[in-house]
């Protein structure tokens, strides 16, 4: 365990250079706004009933942002689709977005050719691949982002692209007004994140060290947010972590934490929280931090920051990313790798 960080440390735990990511996500930010700003769609808008985006991990992120993100303003309902098939309600009047980094992420695909045959308007966002070429010849919109990164590095050229494109359909209610704010934001985060000496994320770090985090959020805008903080626990710093939302879990999770005798200085507590969370789930969260204090070795309040929504939501969206990359490194952990991803794509190589 390393704990105090320097940028030797850098050089001899982070070897892929994911901290360099990090440090340069609110660049990708303002590169992809603005290099998608006039970007022109041939899409029959007026046909379109609903939406399903389709993709997987570090792909499939910023759709769950975006989806959160419009909840309150699209005029039709937009989905997640995570696997080899799709919904049967998809069709003729379905928007079907491909999300893929590498553009050949296999359970996309196989969605994207479902979609394909049900007669689908189709839109992919990709860096290559398959996908690329399958956009290519068969002539539906794409946004080509950089690739030679991890996805999950990539999340700013996943996500602006869908926003663009659902500014262009008017499905979103903020203007460009609000990515500029976010990429202030985000520039103004990371300038005090990547302070080694001490900042909120290595604080948070160093406190949830050795234990199983627990997340909880709000089930509106930061829900995907929570997924986003599980993802890069298990990605980055190669560690479990579990989450849920309220009211849900009131309903029954909460019972669980009767019996944690066993599990005694094992667990943190993280709870990310809005000023756009019902008021009673704020009310709600009081009390669960009232119920869960004594049995969890550390609990903390994240509140997001900024004053749009957009800004709001990736101001904890970065928060977690430092965390995961800092408890990777006072753990001598190389962020980058994911040996068991890439076991297990393996294994079902040999197998097919």
């Amino acid at each position: 365990m390393n704990e105090e960080l320097t940028s030797q440390t850098l050089l001899d735990v982070d070897r892929d250079d994911m901290w360099g990511k990090l440090v340069h996500f609110p660049d990708h930010w303002t590169e992809i706004a603005a290099s998608t700003q006039q970007k022109s769609w041939s899409l029959d808008s007026d046909s379109i009933d609903n939406v399903c985006l389709s993709g997987m991990g570090g792909s499939a992120i910023g759709a769950d942002l975006l989806r959160s993100y419009t909840a309150g303003c699209s005029p039709v309902p937009v989905y997640v689709n995570r696997g080899y098939d799709i919904p049967h309600w998809v069709g003729k009047n379905t928007l079907f977005v491909a999300c893929s980094f590498s553009g050949n992420t296999e359970e996309t695909l196989s969605a994207l050719d479902h979609a394909i045959e049900r007669g689908a308007q189709v839109v992919a966002v990709t860096s290559g691949g398959q996908l690329l070429v399958k956009a290519s010849r068969e002539g539906f919109d794409y946004v080509k982002i950089p690739g030679g990164m991890p996805p999950r590095a990539a999340l700013a050229y996943s996500f602006v692209p869908l926003f663009r494109l659902f500014q262009s359909l008017g499905y979103i209610d903020e203007d460009e007004s609000a990515l500029e704010e976010t990429a202030d934001l985000l520039r103004d985060q990371v300038r005090q994140l990547s302070d080694m000496d001490g900042n909120q994320a290595l604080t948070i770090a160093r406190e949830i060290n050795e234990t199983l985090p627990v997340i909880y959020t709000g089930h509106g805008l930061l829900e995907p947010v929570g997924l986003r903080w599980r993802g890069q626990f298990g990605e980055n710093s190669k560690i479990l972590a579990y989450g849920n939302t309220i009211p849900e879990m009131n309903h029954n999770e909460i019972v669980g934490w009767e019996q944690t005798a066993h599990l005694t200085g094992r667990l943190s507590v993280i709870m990310l929280e809005d000023e756009s969370d019902h008021p009673k789930v704020q009310k709600r969260m009081k009390i669960v931090r009232e119920l869960v204090e004594d049995q969890s070795v550390f609990l903390t309040r994240l509140l997001s920051a900024g004053e749009s929504r957009l800004a709001r939501l990736f101001s904890l969206v970065q928060l977690g990313d430092w965390v995961s990359v800092y408890l990777a490194l006072i753990n001598n952990v190389d962020p980058t790798p994911i040996a068991k991803i890439d076991l297990l794509k393996s294994r079902l190589a040999e197998l097919e």
